[in-house]
């Protein structure tokens, strides 16, 4: 997906105005990007790079760096595994499994090919008690086990509709 200069221009100068053009605003720029788009677009970047001090290699490096920072679309929804220790020993990996299956992901992808869903390992959610723990959106659903992703992604359809 491009995201055509004549959009994203005005948006870009827009941030870059509000946040700053020195190479210390980086991280803010980057951050604001991507909650504006979902993700990191290449055209983004290089207009960053036009409209102020901040160097391509300094945008690569932080943007590769930290793992929040995506450089293709996200889908809709996150969903974040918790990959923590707690979580890991009680079955994460078999739930993230369980979940690309579910959604169709292919194994060399992170989100479902409608654009809807889009998963994410992460160190800890702070649920230990509840592991394993997935997180969809703002909603936390503890104890999963691989037989009931179907009901937490219907639990969870259920509860995006009444809200």
């Amino acid at each position: 997906m491009t995201i055509e200069k004549d959009k994203i221009y005005p948006e870009i100068d827009l941030i870059v105005s509000e946040i700053g053009t020195t190479e210390s605003s980086v991280i803010p720029i980057l951050h604001a990007i991507q909650k504006k788009f979902n993700y990191l677009p290449e055209t983004a970047l290089r207009r960053v790079c036009e409209t102020t001090d901040i160097t391509p290699a300094s945008i690569t490096g932080v943007s590769t760096f930290y793992t929040q920072f995506r450089h293709s679309p996200a889908g809709n929804h996150l969903i974040y595994i918790c990959s923590g220790t707690a979580c890991h020993v009680k079955g994460s990996e078999l739930v993230y499994d369980a979940l690309s299956r579910e959604l169709r992901i292919e194994e060399d992808q992170d989100t479902d090919p409608e654009g809807l869903f889009t998963l994410q390992r992460v160190a800890c959610l702070g649920c230990c008690m509840l592991a394993p723990v997935v997180q969809i959106d703002d909603v936390i659903y503890g104890h999963v086990k691989t037989n009931n992703v179907s009901k937490i992604l219907q639990d969870y359809f259920f509860r995006s509709i009444l809200s």
